[in-house]
């Protein structure tokens, strides 16, 4: 199995403004984060699942989020880019609406720009409830470094979405990228949610990617919120456990994960009477 590889404009723009940013901060020094050695930063980071709307310590919520692009970030990266190459491989939805739940730093939107290249068009609606996160996401959005064209529209939650594009035929690709790690998940409650934004979005085509780490207690609210979506007329496509191989500093290794593809067809009913 060949190792995932992120293009070179995406590799420069983490070094420009995730790890340079934290790498020169006054506060590293040595091989510490921000003066915490890796174990405390991610403890910091609470693994990817703390408040980073909250200071913890000397850390403010825009370095918490920083310490997670930089911990956290690229190994996401790579999972999507991996599952963007196979789902769309051929000939991909021209100009989609990208709803990336949870999306901390704009990592959905890399992965398909990195996936489509100079091609990159969609509307990306980056949804996540930490102000630190959707900064950092809307600098990394907005670098030259990004190929193609990409409007971007942020938002704490779903009813707060400023969207002013009338409902269309145009398909949606929804990522769900280990939001159901968060013990304080209501998953009936995004189930209605994204059902709520997609009829704003209009009646194309949905696909949805779900990825998570393999631990059971992290997946284990993702089989009713699966059954939610079956009854809203997505079919399961694929699911499954599996591993990717990425290149580090001391050579190659195996990351595993979890994913799930589900789709629904555009949606053309005839109305009779109407």
């Amino acid at each position: 199995m060949d190792a995932v590889e992120l293009p070179e404009w995406l590799e420069m723009l983490r070094r420009v403004e995730v790890t340079d940013r934290v790498r020169n901060d006054p506060r590293s020094q040595g091989d510490t984060l921000f003066g915490l050695d890796m174990d405390q930063a991610f403890a910091a980071i609470g693994g990817g699942q703390a408040d980073f709307n909250t200071q913890c310590g000397d850390l403010s919520p825009d370095d918490l989020a920083l310490l997670y692009a930089y911990q956290n970030q690229k190994g996401h990266l790579e999972e999507l880019v991996s599952a963007f190459g196979q789902l769309l491989a051929g000939a991909g939805p021209v100009n989609p609406i990208v709803v990336d739940i949870g999306c901390g730093p704009f990592t959905g939107g890399l992965a398909l720009a990195a996936t489509l290249g100079d091609d990159s068009r969609f509307d990306y609606i980056g949804v996540d409830r930490a102000d630190s996160m959707r900064q950092l996401g809307a600098r990394l959005a907005s670098s030259d470094f990004v190929p193609g064209s990409v409007t971007t529209h942020w938002t704490p939650d779903f009813d707060s979405l400023q969207w002013q594009q009338r409902p269309g035929w145009r398909d949606v690709i929804v990522v769900v990228s280990y939001l159901f790690a968060s013990p304080t998940l209501d998953a009936e409650a995004l189930f209605e949610d994204l059902e709520r934004l997609l009829s704003r979005l209009g009646r194309g085509a949905v696909t949805l990617l779900y990825t998570n780490s393999v631990r059971e207690e992290h997946n284990r609210q993702f089989p009713g919120f699966r059954r939610r979506l079956e009854e809203a007329e997505f079919r399961l496509r694929a699911e499954d456990q599996g591993e990717i191989v990425v290149e580090r500093w001391d050579g190659p290794r195996e990351r595993s994960l979890y994913y799930a593809l589900l789709h629904r067809p555009q949606r053309r009913r005839l109305v009779l009477g109407e």
